[in-house]
């Protein structure tokens, strides 16, 4: 088997139709190095899965029964595969022309890389590299909500580049790391912060094991456009903030245990503070400061 060749795992819960244009632009610049493409619908309960199955029957789907997590059903889509390189991608995104191939080429050419990742634009075309392109938290954006800092602050790089902590909107990572790190943690549920919690896991594993590989680079000439959104139409303000400052705090006690009392204590006055000022989502707030000091 080609060390190139790559299946794709797509993970869907609800959404509309930037699901077909997702597995449509799979299907049509899937290259020479894309042999499998997973859908995984993670208890969307909506008849989507059924009619997916039957609009592309090349794609193979796994219908789970309930919405465990992203994390578990990108697993779960994993496991359905067997290539030596894995490209994950949200739903609401569309590979270009090339965009795969360009990929490959650029991981096989770097044997030490973890995995490698395109630019993501948006639908109108510009580009998503302040927010897709990140280091690694520490605790004080922690303690102020906020996941690590952009890498590029002004243009997108325009050579390969290493970065810290990419969006896992769109990865191509190698099935050895994968497997060495047994995937994505399933507890960050339903979704936020398991990819950041991988990039930290990868970063302590090439330390402890003094591996000489590196991480993930950015591969500019790869393209990938990115809707952004399609899932969290589906969630209440309420669940979502919860949602992501629970398992944030989870990503701090794993990575930064010794700052967690303080980490807690300024989120709460951050979250109280913006109750007061932003009565539209006061309930909102609310509900994530009672998370937060449940743990």
């Amino acid at each position: 088997m080609s060390p190139r060749r790559a299946s794709a795992v797509v993970v869907r819960w609800r959404g509309g139709e930037e699901i077909d244009r997702c597995l449509q632009s799979l299907l049509r610049h899937r290259g020479r190095d894309l042999e499998r493409v997973v859908l995984v619908d993670s208890g969307s309960a909506d008849g989507g899965a059924e009619r997916l199955a039957a609009a592309f029957p090349d794609v193979v789907v796994v219908a789970l029964d309930s919405n465990r997590s992203f994390a578990f059903a990108a697993n779960q889509g994993v496991a359905r595969t067997d290539s030596p390189c894995l490209l994950l991608l949200n739903p609401d995104a569309e590979v270009t022309d090339g965009a795969v191939d360009a990929l490959t080429g650029a991981l096989a050419k770097r044997p030490d890389a973890a995995g490698v990742v395109p630019l993501l634009v948006g639908v109108d075309g510009a580009p998503q590299h302040r927010w897709q392109l990140r280091r690694l938290p520490g605790p004080l954006r922690l303690a102020t909500g906020r996941g690590g800092a952009s890498q590029f602050h002004g243009r997108p790089p325009t050579e390969p580049a290493l970065v810290e902590q990419p969006a896992a909107a769109a990865w191509l990572v190698r099935r050895a790391v994968w497997d060495a790190l047994g995937g994505f943690d399933e507890s960050f549920a339903p979704a936020w912060w398991e990819d950041v919690d991988f990039c930290a896991r990868l970063r302590r594993h090439r330390q402890d094991t003094g591996a000489p590989a590196t991480g993930f680079w950015v591969v500019p000439g790869a393209r990938v456009a990115h809707g952004g959104g399609s899932s969290l139409s589906h969630l209440a303000d309420a669940e979502f903030l919860a949602a992501f400052y629970r398992n944030l705090l989870r990503y701090a006690e794993r990575h930064h245990p010794g700052s967690c009392t303080a980490i807690r204590a300024i989120l709460l006055l951050s979250l109280r503070s913006r109750a007061l000022l932003r009565p539209s989502r006061r309930a909102a707030y609310l509900a994530a400061t009672t998370v937060i000091g449940d743990r």
